[in-house]
């Protein structure tokens, strides 16, 4: 069990953002499905169709041609309860949900099938708030996959799922209903995190994965030193906790102070696992 200070998470609502694919989960769910047929067998037109008409559209195709290849449900879905969990994750989302006031909410462009599944597998479908992701179901035996929604607003993400805007619309609609979240933790590894930890605040925290491409991305936005393909200078506000697992996360203890500041670590020495206090 972690040693996280559960009195000062009494007086608030708190909120834990997860991606899915290597952050929950150590593997993508889309490229381990795709592996249960030859690549030689997918269509040349299916594989030009990541760059035409983005990745929901490749994955349809590659959902076709599992069905074409007499890949049935059953095969799909022994599969994705399989897939391992990054170390300590499981143990993380049930301690800051249970014990620590936190709403956990999942943001993934995966798709509603595999994440659900997984969850059930893994005995963490209660721990979830909500799961906003690509919607996908079996129809006559084949798995047919829709857009989250279309977007064109953010640059910084795919057309079919802006993380960011997500996740800012369920704050806000939280907020209608009278939820407040005092602190917001996001976890994620992927170029689709950096979006919405953009728009994390100064008392926020971005949790991102070591040597994922998440990464480098945050360190040098933190520094003021990032600058994206049209030359807009993004910048890093929240505090930076760099994991490879949950046990990790967990070190770090982002816990409330009575005074209602932060107070964060964030791992700096690979060599021997320890989270020492960042202070800016």
């Amino acid at each position: 069990m972690y040693t996280f200070q559960q009195s000062s998470f009494k007086m608030s609502r708190n909120l834990a953002v997860f991606d899915f694919d290597h952050t929950i989960i150590n593997d993508n769910s889309d490229t381990a499905v795709m592996n249960l047929v030859d690549h030689s067998k997918i269509p040349k037109e299916v594989k030009k169709l990541h760059r035409s008409d983005g990745w929901t559209a490749f994955m349809q195709g590659v959902f076709n041609t599992l069905h074409e290849h007499n890949i049935k449900e059953e095969c799909i879905k022994e599969l994705i309860t399989k897939l391992p969990p990054v170390e300590g994750m499981p143990e993380l989302i049930k301690e800051i949900n249970e014990l620590l006031n936190f709403d956990v909410i999942i943001i993934s462009d995966s798709n509603s099938y595999f994440i659900d599944l997984w969850l059930e597998a893994n005995d963490l479908t209660q721990n979830i708030l909500k799961v906003f992701t690509n919607p996908a179901r079996f129809v006559n035996s084949l798995l047919q996959i829709q857009m989250y929604h279309l977007q064109d607003s953010c640059k910084l993400s795919t057309k079919n799922l802006c993380k960011g805007q997500i996740m800012e619309d369920f704050i806000r609609t939280q907020k209608e209903e009278g939820v407040t979240y005092e602190t917001i933790i996001y976890c994620g590894d992927g170029l689709n995190d950096f979006c919405p930890i953009l728009r994390l605040r100064e008392k926020d925290v971005a949790c991102v994965r070591d040597k994922y491409k998440c990464v480098e991305m945050v360190k040098t936005a933190k520094e003021g030193k990032h600058v994206d393909e049209e030359g807009v200078v993004r910048t890093v506000k929240s505090q930076v906790c760099i994991w490879n697992n949950g046990f990790e996360i967990g070190k770090f203890k982002a816990v409330l102070s009575e005074g209602g500041e932060m107070l964060n670590f964030m791992k700096n020495d690979i060599m021997n696992g320890l989270i020492k206090n960042l202070r800016n």
